[in-house]
This record gives structure tokens, sequence and C-alpha cells, in this order.
């Protein structure tokens, strides 16, 4: 009995150390959601801690919702975070943030900085830029608090756009939503194929939109199947999620029993469907995919994925 509770606890100790250990290298994410792609920045709090906060205070409140990438210089950065598709200023009614430049690296290709009144350090408020070069002139006063981890091909397509007077681009690209992650995060650029590369013959078909008729969502949608074990299984659920999560746990359902044909043109009765168990669905980036399971009797597991397709117009690249 002694030697039975000492080991549990030790695997209690074990889980925990474990879970702390990943909550120390979890990185806080934020998604710009634009509508010439998505773009990813991954944020430095140990550098600049007001900076960030500041960000994340922003994005929490929607702030950066339907604005747009105002300003836009070829070879030097792209700017966002104060006007409306109108050209209409969004005023911010949160103070001025002390200033934080310095950080490692600085101004380089792909980081995030806070936009400034003139050349104050310590005039930060909503507005952010993209640098698409390195810019070290900008180090000495410009606080620098992240950097792009996905979607540098999207800043490269913003920064190419023709630009009119005011350096103002021509269709210019909205910010549909900002979300913060502490993963990566769940979004519509994930729809598609993914499969398992060690067991042949098993997958998943993942979609995740807004409802179309609702105008509601979002909502993830999952189709498993497995053609690997002698009895061919189909398994699917659906569940709502708030975007910026990064793990998603949806009941599947399936029909029990000899299946060895999906019959599309006669599916089976409602109450013919059964609880199989939970599925958590977890991205580690673009490509690849990280699935746990728990049956209804008790058996569980992972499965790593890869993806096999991607949407319509859309890109993997960093």
């Amino acid at each position: 009995m002694r030697t039975s509770m000492i080991a549990s606890l030790a695997l209690v100790c074990c889980a925990l150390v474990q879970s702390v250990a990943r909550a120390e290298t979890e990185q806080t994410l934020v998604w710009l959601n634009t509508d010439e792609g998505a773009i990813i920045v991954a944020l430095d709090r140990e550098c600049c801690p007001r900076a960030v906060d500041n960000f994340l205070a922003y994005v929490d409140d929607g702030f950066y919702d339907g604005l747009v990438f105002h300003r836009v210089v070829p070879g030097f950065v792209i700017q966002g975070g104060g006007f409306d598709r109108n050209l209409n200023e969004r005023r911010s009614s949160r103070d001025r943030i002390v200033g934080e430049p310095g950080r490692p690296g600085g101004n380089q290709p792909y980081t995030i900085a806070m936009g400034l009144v003139g050349n104050d350090p310590d005039s930060g408020q909503n507005q952010f830029y993209i640098n698409v070069d390195d810019n070290a002139f900008l180090n000495e006063r410009y606080t620098v608090f992240g950097e792009v981890v996905l979607g540098r091909h999207v800043v490269d397509r913003i920064n190419g756009l023709r630009t009119i007077s005011q350096d103002v681009p021509l269709g210019l690209p909205v910010i549909r939503s900002a979300h913060r992650s502490s993963g990566f995060p769940i979004m519509p650029l994930h729809s598609g194929s993914w499969f398992d590369p060690a067991r042949s013959g098993v997958g998943f078909n993942v979609e995740i939109a807004n409802e179309a008729v609702e105008e509601s969502g979002p909502f993830l949608l999952i189709y498993w199947y497995d053609f690997n074990a002698g009895q061919p299984i189909w398994l699917s659920g659906v569940d709502r999620f708030d975007y910026g999560a990064s793990a998603v746990t949806l009941d599947l359902i399936h029909v029990p029993g000899p299946n060895p044909v999906a019959d599309f043109q006669r599916p089976p009765e409602r109450d013919a469907f059964e609880i199989w168990g939970q599925l958590t669905v977890r991205f580690i980036d673009c490509h690849q995919a990280e699935f746990s399971y728990v049956r209804e009797d008790g058996q569980a597991g992972d499965i790593e994925l890869v993806r096999l397709t991607l949407p319509d117009d859309s890109s993997c690249r960093p």
C-alpha cells in the first residue's frame, strides 16, 4: 500500500513538473487575421513587458478589429492600428507607455514595433509597424516587442501594394480580427486533409469556419477515418470554440457495428449514432498536428499528423 502511494505521488509530482515546464516554454502569440492572409506574431515579454501588455490589451479589447494597414513604404515598413477602411482615425483612451528600446537585434526584418508620435520614445499607444528590412537606425528610439513567425509572405505582399499620397496603399489591407493565443491558434488555414504518416489509411478531414446562415462561429468539424484495423471506422464531431484557442475538445459519434461501406444515399437514422469518445485537437504549427483521444471504454492515445491539403489561395510559408 505504502509503495503504491509513493508511486502515485511520484507520478503526480512528475505531471506537475511537466505542466510547469510546458507553461514556461509557451509563447504568447497574436494572430492578425487580415484579408491578405494570416500573420502570426510571437511576443517578447522578457525584453519589453510594457509594450507586450499594451499590445495585448488592445487585442483583447477588439480595438484592432476592422482597422487597416494605412501606411506602406516599400522596402521599409507596413504600419497599422490607427485607422479604419475609410481612413477615419480610431483614437485610443489608453495612456501612452514608456518606451523599451534596446531589444537584441533591434528592427530586423519581420519584427513588430511600437509606432510613435514624432520621435518621442515614450509616446507609444495603439499603432504598430512591421519591418520588412533591417532598419537599425530605428533601434535607439523604437521599441521592438516581437516578430512574425508565420505570414512573412503576407507582410511582403502588403508591402508590395501600390500606394497613393502619404504612403497610403490602394485597396487598404484590413485586419479583420486580432486574437491572442498561448499556443498555435486554430484557424481556417488548418482546414483540409491531414494524415498519419506512421499508419497507412488513417487520417482526418478538418474544417474550421463560421456558420454561413447565422454568421456566427467559429466551429470545428472533424471526420476521422481508419481503414487500418481490418474493420473500417468513420467518426465525426463538431463543436464551437473561440478564435484564439490552441486546443479544442469535442465528442465523437459513430454508428456501432459492422460498416464496411459508407452509404451516403441512405445515411443512418439520428438515434443510431452513439458517443465513441472525445478528441482533443491541437496544431503544432501550420504543417503538423497532434490529436489526442479518450474512448468511452477508457482507451486513450495520441496521433501525430501532417498536412495533406491546403485551402485554396492559402500558404503555410513562414
